[in-house]
């Protein structure tokens, strides 16, 4: 007999027992092994379906029974879940976008500007980016195959992404909105485009700007043909202002706090997606709430994402600021701690709204139990919060 066993309490407290364990062996119920098997190959998750895409609900003979709205769920258990092309003005869109790339060549980001100042939306209400345009090129659920088991999640172990050899996948699992051809056609042009530049030859495009415009910034570098983006800039060299002494230039007085500034703005939306992905791996159903960085889980939680700069204090102190979401009414905040060259993430505390009252939170390297005690180096242990478990027990 199959038996589903589900924490008792809510999420706050669950999140409050992982912080207190700090991912020590579980209790006997949690000790139990779960059984995850892969998901039928033409099955899919019950939220995040894509732009351009709608979910049917169909009967156990494949009948169609009507489209999910976001946050519908099926209520019988011989119901399935299918995929299939979406509005008429949202298909042409996604083929518009591959168009635009292929036989165009436009780059992503021009992609995004020209729909956002269309005034087109993604499926979760919000605009599009270069990242979101990316997804959109380079997900093969648009030429209508299914692809499962990318990453995996074991008890007590990080989220980990797995080759491509040990996808699951189902090929034509439902129709596709655009022709294979043209998808293949952009992923060779990303692949082409992928080639790994050499420090110099990063260097010496940047340079190449700076003899143009009399200045570099951010935005000339992403809107720069043939150019590697800022973030791979800032990847390669550790921030843009690092990348600019290379090349003998010394940007404004204000131009770090202001880079940090473009930094965090371009990373939450790309922080935020990655949670709900990572959620809908795990067989989570996510939807966008009112505020663009709280996510409603499963339909019993909601979760804020929050970026924490760095800064120091006038003793070289390392600090940080937290500011929970009151308005956003988030059961649980996950605020994502930057490194001291606020480039990218330290750490992350979970912290329950029931624990945590106050508004803003001031935090240093060592802050005690009471608040370090929230503090992991990944997210798996809230995954693994979110996700649908099934153990089974002889009866």
């Amino acid at each position: 007999m199959q038996q589903i066993i589900a924490f008792s309490g809510g999420p706050e407290e669950y999140v409050r027992d992982g912080a207190h364990r700090k991912m020590r062996p579980f209790g006997r119920m949690r000790d139990l092994r779960k059984i995850r098997g892969n998901a039928p190959s033409r099955l899919l998750p019950k939220i995040g379906y894509g732009y351009g895409l709608r979910r049917m609900l169909v009967d156990q003979a494949g009948q169609a029974k009507g489209v999910l709205a976001h946050g519908e769920q099926k209520s019988i258990q011989t119901d399935r879940v299918v995929l299939i092309p979406g509005p008429d003005d949202e298909q042409a869109d996604i083929r518009w976008i591959y168009q635009s790339f292929v036989t165009e060549g436009r780059s992503e980001a021009e992609i995004a500007a020209i729909l956002n100042a269309r005034g087109v939306r993604t499926d979760f209400g919000r605009e599009w980016t270069r990242a979101t345009v990316h997804q959109v090129l380079t997900n093969e659920k648009y030429i209508g195959n299914n692809v499962y088991h990318r990453t995996s999640f074991k008890l007590k172990r990080r989220h980990v992404r797995n080759p491509p050899e040990k996808w699951v996948r189902a090929d034509g699992a439902w129709p596709g909105v655009v022709e294979p051809a043209v998808f293949h056609a952009a992923q060779g042009l990303i692949l082409a485009r992928s080639r790994r530049l050499t420090d110099a030859e990063m260097l010496a495009a940047l340079k190449g700007i700076l003899e143009i415009h009399g200045k570099i910034t951010g935005a000339m570098i992403d809107g720069a043909d043939d150019l590697p983006s800022s973030a791979a800039f800032r990847h390669r060299f550790g921030s843009l202002v690092s990348a600019y002494a290379r090349v003998g230039y010394t940007p404004p007085a204000d131009s770090g706090f202001i880079e940090v500034n473009r930094w965090i703005r371009s990373t939450h939306p790309e922080l935020v997606g990655s949670v709900a992905d990572s959620l809908r791996e795990v067989g989570a159903g996510v939807e966008m709430a009112e505020r663009r960085n709280v996510l409603r889980v499963n339909d019993e939680f909601r979760v804020s994402v929050s970026l924490c700069r760095h800064w120091n204090t006038g003793a070289g102190a390392s600090r940080w600021v937290i500011m929970m979401d009151q308005a956003g009414r988030a059961d649980i905040t996950i605020a994502a701690r930057l490194a001291s060259a606020n480039n990218g993430i330290r750490d992350y505390y979970l912290l329950p709204a029931i624990d945590v009252a106050a508004g803003k939170l001031r935090l240093a390297e060592a802050n005690g139990i009471s608040l370090d005690g929230y503090r992991f180096d990944d997210l798996s242990h809230f995954f693994h919060l979110a996700q649908r478990t099934r153990v089974g027990r002889d009866s």
